[in-house]
Formats: C-alpha cells, structure tokens, sequence
C-alpha cells in the first residue's frame, strides 16, 4: 500500500526545460544534471529514513465546561504520503492550562495510525484556556512544531458565574506607562455584586506585581491603578479576581489583560522568495500582530533614506497583506504606520543586496500550472553558472530542473499536476547546495474525499430516532473504504465558528506546515472555490511560510536521534548490585493483579530487561521483582526507565472568557443553556440551592483513604504542606503526631510506633509491607522513605490511630486475627501518585506506568416510540462515534437518538482512507418541538 502511494505520489520528475534554458548537452552540463539527481536522491532517501508522522485529533466540540469528558479521535499518518504511520503504536495527549502547567497525561494505543479516547475534565478546573497537545515518541525529534496543539477554553457551570465588564486605559507617564482599569461585576442575573471584599492581583506569566484586597461599591464597580514594568511583556498579563467571601466557596478565575498599544505592534515584512535585489521588482508581504497575538488592521507608508515616499500598504485579511517595490542599490527602506496623537512608528524592511536572483510564482485561481520567474542580476548571467531548482511537496523532491541564466531573466510555466495537494517549495540553490530563494504555493488538485451525509427524515422531532446514510467516494466518484469520525452537537449550547475551527484536511495539507499561529484556518477551507480567499491563502503562505524539519540536514553526516519509535508498550528496568554494577543473568519477576499476569525474564549483559506483550489497561500496576544469582534480592536494586515527559512553550493566542465584556447575543445563548440546566434539576428532583462549602474537616483531594475523605484522627493538608517545604515526611510526623517515633520490641528490634502501636505506611493506596523482605528490616525500609519524601512531594498525610478509623486498614492489610488496636495506619497522597517510590528500590519495585486510555463508548440513550421530551436529557454533545468504517461500496449506517432541546445540530464527519486521501463534511439538522407526543413511556436505557 506504502509503495503504490510513493509511486503515484512521487514519481520524480526530472525537467532540464532544455528550450527555455538554452543548454547545451556538454560533459559539464551531464555532470550537473547527475549532481541534481544526486540531491533529490539524497533528500529523498533521508526523508524516507525519517519517517516523520503527522497528527491530526477531532474532538467532540470547541469548547467545554469543567466537569465535561472531551472525546477524541487520532490520525496518525505518514507526513509524506498520509497513508498510516507504522512508526509509533502510542500515542501521548496531554492537557495543560495556559500557564504551561500539565493537569493530565495519557496515553492512547494506535493501530494502523488510528486510536481514540477521551479526557475527563475536573469538576474543579479554573475557568480558562487550555491546550491538548498530541503527540509520539518519535515526533519529538522534529520539534514542538510538528507536535498536535488544540487551544480551547473550559468554563464553569453558566449560572454560578459573574458577568464581568472592563476596560482599559493606558497613562504615559515619563518614568513608566501606568495602567487604569474599570470593573463592573455582576452576578449572572445582572444584579451587581455589591460590597463585596476580594483579592485583586495582575500576574506576568508566574510573576505576581500586583496584589491588594478591594471592595466593590453598591454597584458592583471597581477602579484599580497600577505602573506597568518596563520590560513586562503584555502577551502574559492576566488579572486574578478571588473571591474572599467564605460561605461563596473558592470562586477564582483569572482574565487576560488586553493592551494592544498601536506602538507595540509587531510588523515583518517578508520579500517574495527571501531577498530584495537591486533594481528588481519584488512582491513583499507584511503581517502585523497586536500585543495579544491576533491581527492588527494598519495602514502605512514606505520611504526611501531621503524620506521621500515610496509605496504604500494596507492590510487585506487577518493582519497580513502585500505590495510591490522596485529596490535601490544600497537604499534603506522603512516602513511608517501612525500613531494616536500624530506620531509615527517606524520599521525597517531586509537591506537591499547587490547581487542576486528573485524568484516570483503567479499561481492563479483555478489554473493546473504556475508562472514560475527567476531574475539574476548582471553579474550572476555574465558567470554563467549552473544552478538547481527543485520543488519540494510534504517533505519529498516532486520536481528538479537545471538553470542557467546565460540569457537574463527565465520565464516558465509550472505543471502543478507534478505535486500532489498541499503546499508545495520550491528552493532554487547553487553547486554548493546553499539555498539562495525559497517560495511557497498551495495546490489544490480536487482529490480530498467526497462525504455524504444523507438522513432518514428532512427534520425530526425531540427524542425522534435519527438514521444516517453515510457514503464517500473520491474524486472519480469511486466508492472508498476508510475510517472516519462523526461529532454531532446542539447549536443552542454550543457554538462552532467555522473559519476558525480546524479540519483534518486543513491541518493535514496546510497550517501544520505554516509556521506561527494561524487565526482562522477554517477560512482556507474551501479556498480553491472562492478567488479572494485563493488570494489571501497565497497571501498568508508569503507572510507565514517556513521550511519545516532542516532539509539541508541531509547533506550532513547522519546524527543520532534523541528519541526512539515506540511501537508498543514495554517495560524497560536495569538491576545493579551495591556498588551500582550492572546484574547479569538475575531473574525477574513481573506480576500484576489487574489483569492477573505473571511474566519472568533475565536480565542481559548490561543488567538490562525487558517486558513485551502488554495488553494496555486504564490503571496499570506492575510488581517487579529481581534476584541475584543465588535467588535473594539483597544487595540488588531496580532501576526502571521512566517516560521522560517534555516541556512545552505556552499558548501565544489567550482566549478571553466568554463572561467578559458579553454581548447581547452571547448573553442570550448561555441564559438559554442555563434555562435548560434549571428544568433538568427540576424534572429530575436536583435542587438549585447556592453551594455551601464545609470547612469543617479537611479534605485531601486524590486520597485513597478507605473510610472516605476527611476519615481520619490527624491530617496534615495541602496548605500546612506548602508552608513546610523541604521538611522530610519522618519530621512531618514526628512534629504533627502526637506518639509518633520509634520503640524496641520484646526482642530488641527497633520499629516506628504510635504510642505503643505498630506503625503502617500506607503510599497512594499502597501498603509498603509488601516490599520489606527478609533481607531488609521494617524499621529500615521506613526510615528510607520518611527520609527520602519533603513535603514538595506530598499532597496529603492521614493518620488512623482510632478504632473508627482503624478497622478498614486492619481487615484491608493485615491477618484476620490481627488486633486492630495495636496497629496505626498513615496514608500519605503524593503528587505523582505512583505509590512507594525510591530512586533504587531494592529487590522489588511498584511500576506504575502512566495511565492508558482504554476503549469506553460515548453514552447514548435509546427512546420508546412516543417517548415525551421532559427537558431531562440535554446533551450538548448529542453524538460521538470515532471509529465508523465504510465498506467496499463506501457506505455506512449511524444511527442515535435526538435529545429534549429543540433547534439545530450540527454534524461534523471527518477521516481518511488511509491511501493519502482526506476528507470532511458538515451538515446541519432541525429538531423540532414535539406537539403530539403520547403520554410519557420508560426510556429504555
């Protein structure tokens, strides 16, 4: 399948253009035209070798409320071809807040480049923004830019939120700009949060410079006055609000401050093919960005080093735009916009060179072929030298042609039927295989895949049985088997803006290869029907064009890539003895309850080992246990390969919370949602009653306590722990628990107690006696975990020394006949919450891999025919299906149910055939109010 895709897709075209380029068939030109195949070879092969992967997840909807579970499905393709990557078999998401911190980590199994599963989102996530980032193993070579990035916000519960309005106002002042902000907080209702006391702080990133407890007045009004800092970057300002009334819980969300100063708006100007050459005429496109990372509308002048006027510019879409210029030699050029108040800011656009080659590409709406133009200067046609001109598509040599300027400017006409669909490069370079011009261009052969959406009914009413005929053929109108994925959503509570969602083909064949953020990149969609978008496309591949993984790589010797393919799950460990020597032949055990498995191995040369053939389960727990070559695990330690995770740059674009500054129609949607949301309580017998928070016992989130949260006689929570730093887990205790410390038995041997009960240690649900062995005391084996866990690592302590508490642990951990009296049992959550952990544990070691993502399917209810719509069921989601196939006549059937809300769906399918082939389609459906509905009969769940 892989090499019939190369064939059709890169069948080398190798064209010398002989009449255009006047050369003649000397032994010098032969030997060039054997360098070029030389190059594309080389590119090519290097490019094979690499097998870089491209990442594509389609989730359930845009945009989420905590409490949520967001759906996925993963397309794991060739970068090259977009058939299926046999690279990776897992897949890592990630989820992580727009101040970079991770909130989860999963992975997900691929078969044949597919997989899917979902995120549970907390019920107590901040309100704000949020980015699922995809990616394997293996991507991870080729930097951050080929990684899947997702940014969305996840909101509260509507009706519990403020409606907050502000605006901003910039002071100059002569030492540092100063900062006036106005506030108006009302509750959702509209009526104003009147004298009410809260913390008010403006953060830079991690850098709080701002803090102070305000009341707002009757209205709800508040003024805040602050100095900005010099060197503060107002992408990362962000005002927190707190709310500091007790009986209100722990209400807090930070909003973006947004500053867009004209003075501060980043302008680049980008020559057409890389250069402005003296005396030729030169396409250049700009893109301004304001502060908060979007498009700024600007209009400008271009002046020469006289001051005099050039040109003049003016954005056309989303901050970007172009103009001409006919540069001087040795000339400066600068750009100038207008400020508020008659001022002028000034930029400066790339100096003029003396010598060189342009390159220019007019490619035309609904044409099959390009202009292609190259303009040498004097100099480079009186050298007469050979250069190389190839057009690069997906990371593939398609084209090659030999150029000589022996007689100036050449002028061509490129075939596009040469490159398939996507961006296509053409890099024109010297014998010395430097790149002198670089040029991007879409093509846009019509072959993405033709999806039909065909339901059973023109309309349906609440509750109606809903059948889809589903069919796709490609371009030719063939049938085609595939994979796809179908989302269906209620427009009444959630809001899809096409142009700024992505689809797989617009990730796929445009902006994963573009470089910075792209505003809108539904806009391009449907580019290659509608001439003025076809525009603004060429538009933004001129301002936003990048080279993607370093091509001139391949002509260096080969490096060692950091990061290894996974394509299944392994464990990987190392034993060594005392003095950190590697274990030969030592024999391992792993065993694990859940599934119940029990898998041997012996250790190599090296002392390493390995497992294989590891079915993915959702909570993984592994015992691992080693011996020496005399059977005893003393002196031998286990080291296992932990999951390195990466660190990721921060989402440059924040999105502003949908309850700021909120327009009328914006208003109108949410208060519809919350409408739905109050008769759902009340049909279903839920109460509106505000939250009351009880203080009374604490409450260590994540606990595995086993009478319950806040089931015990001492704990120490998260905020005594953050006050104590680097305090060991012993000192902890000694300090907080009374009794607690060390007692000789009847037999002279020492153990931790409290007062005169033997002390358990329990670590994330874990009891630790299962790793004290013969060879190693219980004294000691504690000792090295109160030494080794600070309070950094722990989010909680719990102890149990009563009889009300102690009784679950007695008859959970210890033998029947044990007195529960004389036992004490600590739990103790950590941050990482995989259990006892030392940085060598000795003879056995709990392996708690991250969590995997096993198979579950979206919940759907199923109606009896009459079934009345009492407002209990108000989906948003209506629909999720990741894993729909089409059979050998490209058809497939989904059938569900619609929910109690009337209005509008939306349906959105996307897949592939897995041959390089894309495809995506929306449908609208309308459920109405049901008028003549029977009385109410029992959903069949």
């Amino acid at each position: 399948m892989k090499t019939k895709a190369v064939h059709i897709i890169t069948s080398i075209f190798i064209c010398v253009l002989l009449n255009i380029f006047n050369i003649s068939l000397s032994f010098s030109q032969e030997s060039s035209r054997q360098n070029l195949n030389q190059i594309i070879t080389k590119l090519n092969t290097q490019n094979d070798s690499l097998s870089i992967e491209k990442l594509y997840l389609q989730t359930d909807k845009p945009s989420y409320l905590a409490g949520d579970t967001l759906w996925f499905k993963g397309y794991l393709l060739n970068a090259s071809f977009l058939t299926y990557s046999d690279k990776s078999g897992i897949l890592y998401v990630e989820l992580s807040n727009d101040s970079s911190r991770l909130i989860q980590r999963i992975m997900v199994s691929v078969y044949s480049g597919l997989a899917s599963g979902y995120v549970a989102l907390d019920q107590d996530l901040m309100p704000g923004g949020y980015t699922l980032t995809g990616y394997t193993n293996w991507m991870r070579n080729f930097g951050e830019s080929y990684l899947f990035k997702k940014h969305f916000y996840v909101g509260a519960d509507a009706g519990s939120e403020w409606l907050v309005n502000y605006n901003t106002q910039l002071i100059k002042d002569s030492d540092r700009d100063k900062i006036e902000i106005g506030l108006k907080i009302n509750h959702f209702d509209k009526a104003p949060v009147g004298l009410r006391e809260m913390q008010i702080s403006v953060t830079d990133g991690k850098k709080t410079w701002f803090k102070n407890k305000v009341e707002t007045n009757l209205e709800g009004l508040l003024k805040l006055n602050f100095g900005l800092p010099e060197k503060t970057s107002a992408k990362n300002i962000s005002l927190g609000i707190e709310d500091l009334r007790k009986s209100q819980g722990n209400r807090k969300f930070l909003i973006p401050i947004v500053l867009n100063r004209p003075e501060k708006i980043d302008l680049q100007f980008m020559p057409e093919g890389g250069k402005l050459v003296s005396g030729q005429p030169t396409n250049i496109a700009f893109k301004a960005l304001n502060e908060d990372g979007y498009g700024a509308n600007v209009s400008g002048k271009i002046y020469n080093s006289k001051q005099q006027e050039i040109t003049s510019f003016t954005t056309v879409h989303a901050g970007i735009g172009t103009f001409s210029l006919v540069p001087e030699s040795a000339e400066v050029y600068t750009a100038r916009i207008p400020l508020p108040g008659g001022k002028y800011q000034t930029y400066q656009l790339q100096s003029v060179e003396s010598t060189g080659i342009t390159l220019n590409v007019t490619n035309q709406f609904k044409s099959d072929s390009c202009r292609i133009t190259l303009t040498p200067t004097a100099d480079i046609v009186t050298a007469d030298k050979t250069y190389y001109l190839i057009g690069m598509a997906r990371n593939l040599v398609c084209w090659g042609a030999l150029v000589k300027f022996s007689k100036g400017q050449l002028q061509f006409v490129l075939s596009k039927q040469n490159f398939p669909s996507g961006i296509v490069r053409l890099i024109l370079m010297n014998e010395n295989k430097t790149a002198l011009n670089e040029r991007m261009f879409y093509n846009d052969r019509g072959d993405n895949l033709n999806i039909q959406l065909e339901s059973n009914k023109t309309d349906y009413q609440q509750r109606d049985s809903i059948s889809l005929n589903v069919k796709v053929s490609d371009y030719a109108g063939k049938p085609v088997q595939g994979s796809f994925s179908l989302a269906v959503t209620d427009n009444g509570q959630v809001k899809i803006d096409s142009n700024r969602a992505y689809s797989i083909v617009s990730h796929m064949l445009l902006t994963s290869d573009l470089k910075g953020n792209i505003e809108i990149p539904g806009y391009y969609d449907d580019a290659a029907t509608h001439p003025q978008k076809w525009q603004h496309l060429n538009q933004l591949l001129l301002a936003q064009g990048w080279a993607g993984y370093d091509w001139t790589e391949a002509f260096k010797p080969a490096k060692q890539l950091t990061y290894t393919n996974e394509e299944e799950f392994l464990i990987k460990g190392k034993v060594t003895n005392a003095f950190n020597k590697p274990v030969a032949k030592s024999a391992i055990t792993l065993f694990s309850k859940k599934p119940l498995l029990v898998l041997e191995s012996m250790t190599n040369e090296g002392g390493d080992f390995i497992f294989k053939g590891i079915s993915p389960i959702d909570t993984p727990s592994f015992f691992i246990s080693a011996k020496n070559k005399r059977g005893k695990s003393f002196n031998v330690g286990i080291e296992m390969e932990e999951f390195k995770p990466p660190v990721f740059s921060t989402a440059n674009n924040r999105i502003i919370p949908w309850f700021v500054n909120i327009d009328t129609n914006t208003y109108q949607t949410v208060n519809n949602r919350v409408a739905l949301k109050k008769e759902q309580l009340r049909v279903t017998g839920g109460n509106l009653l505000k939250e009351v928070v009880i203080n009374a016992k604490k409450i260590i989130k994540g606990s595995k306590n086993l009478n319950g949260p806040g089931g015990a006689d001492v704990i120490i929570d998260e905020e005594q722990l953050r006050k104590a730093g680097k305090t060991t887990l012993g000192d902890l205790l000694s300090k907080n628990v009374k009794g607690f410390g060390t007692k000789f038995s009847k037999t002279g041997q020492i153990y931790y107690s409290v007062y005169t009960m033997s002390v358990h240690l329990i670590i994330d649900g874990v009891n630790t006696d299962f790793f004290i062995s013969e060879e190693t005391s219980a004294y000691q084996y504690l000792k090295d975990i109160f030494d080794y866990y600070d309070a950094e690592e722990i989010k909680g302590i719990e102890v149990m020394v009563s009889g009300k508490y102690q009784m679950r642990y007695t008859s959970a951990f210890l033998d029947p006949l044990a007195v529960p009296w004389d036992h004490a049992f600590i739990e103790v959550t950590t941050r990482g919450g995989k259990g006892p952990f030392l940085k060598k544990s000795i003879g056995t070691y709990l392996y708690k891999p991250m969590p995997f993502i096993t198979p579950k399917e979206f919940y759907s209810p199923k109606y009896t025919a009459g079934s009345v719509a009492d407002m209990s069921d108000i989906r948003s989601t209506i629909y999720w299906a990741p894993n729909i196939i089409t059979d050998k006549e490209g058809k497939a059937t989904i059938n569900f149910y619609a929910a109690d809300n009337p209005g509008a769906y939306t349906m959105i399918m996307e897949g592939v055939d897995l041959q390089g082939h894309l495809g995506v389609k929306s449908k609208q459906l309308i459920i109405k109010k049901c008028s003549n509905c029977a009385p109410h009969l029992k959903q069949d769940k």
